[in-house]
C-alpha cells in the first residue's frame, strides 16, 4: 500500500485551511505557522 503524496499549500491556501479547521488563533507569518499565547507571566524563584 502506498502513501498518498504530500503536498505543499500556498500562503492563500493556508489561511483557508486554518479557517476550515477552526484554527482561528493561528496565522501564517514569514512562512511560519504561529499562535500567540497570553500568560500571566513566568513564575520566579527567590534567590
Amino acid at each position: 500500500m502506498t502513501k498518498p503524496a504530500e503536498r505543499t499549500y500556498s500562503d492563500a491556501e493556508v489561511g483557508g485551511k486554518l479557517t476550515e479547521l477552526g484554527l482561528t488563533n493561528w496565522y501564517l507569518e514569514d512562512g511560519w505557522l504561529r499562535r500567540k499565547f497570553n500568560t500571566d507571566g513566568w513564575p520566579t524563584t527567590p534567590k
